[in-house]
């Protein structure tokens, strides 16, 4: 069970981890040109490039440490 569940969960921590930091930067690039003319700081107290970032940065951490787990347990499967 520990070496089948090892590479996962490495994968899938890396992958959270670079998600995080990739999806925000995205997230700050597209609410920064798309958002940033918006006055929504009023009703949620968040500039329209700062949501953008948060919700990338979270969105790409759920996304990439599925992606991270199924790929480190495919190399894993691989090696042996």
């Amino acid at each position: 069970m520990n070496r089948i569940l090892l590479p996962r969960v490495i994968g899938a921590f890396i992958g959270f981890v670079a998600g995080s930091i990739g999806g925000a930067f995205l997230g700050l690039v597209v609410g920064g040109t798309f958002l940033g003319g918006l006055d929504i700081y009023e009703s949620t107290g968040f500039e329209g490039y700062e949501l953008a970032a948060y919700v990338g940065a979270l969105v790409g951490a759920i996304v990439m440490a599925i992606a991270g787990a199924k790929f480190a347990q495919r190399v894993a499967d691989k090696k042996e």
